[in-house]
């Protein structure tokens, strides 16, 4: 007998728009936790793991506050964060608050999609961003902590 061929629990796509190189292995089972989630159509869970997320990676610099708004505050006066991106961390706060607890409020497909799209940029600038450039460091040849020039001649 022939059985059709298996279909895709998860489907893929956005998985691997969010692949974020050079995170620790607990911040990434959190955010793509939340991207299958999202993928099933569970914004709830989605906005959960999101606020999973911001926590596992506020604990990686060494913040570890039992509120995740203080937290955020230390993220931002550590310098690890930009003024800029406060806003950000507390929709994701906030929205992660309304999927967690019961209430007559419900966490739309769009707002939590809004949200990770905001996740995925602050690990990108979190974790990403310092891990290629520690790789570009380790690939210099001068002590001037330059790359090499192409074609490995002097710059």
């Amino acid at each position: 007998m022939n059985w059709p061929a298996p279909l895709t629990v998860v489907p893929k796509g956005t998985e691997e728009e969010t692949v974020i190189r050079h995170l620790p292995e607990d911040v990434k089972r959190y955010h793509l936790g939340a991207v299958r989630v999202l993928r099933v159509g569970v914004p709830d869970a989605a906005a959960v793991q999101l606020r999973r997320t911001l926590e596992a990676a506020a604990a990686h610099y060494g913040i570890k506050e039992k509120i995740l708004m203080k937290s955020i505050e230390k993220l931002i006066n550590d310098g690890h964060v930009t003024k800029s991106f406060e806003p950000l961390l507390h929709h994701i706060r906030v929205v992660g608050n309304v999927g967690a607890h019961a209430s007559d409020e419900d966490v739309d497909q769009a707002t939590a999609e809004r949200a990770l799209r905001f996740t995925t940029q602050l690990l990108r600038n979190l974790f990403e961003v310092p891990g290629e450039l520690e790789a570009l460091q380790k690939q210099t040849s001068g002590e001037d902590g330059l790359p090499p020039a192409p074609g490995g001649g002097p710059a």
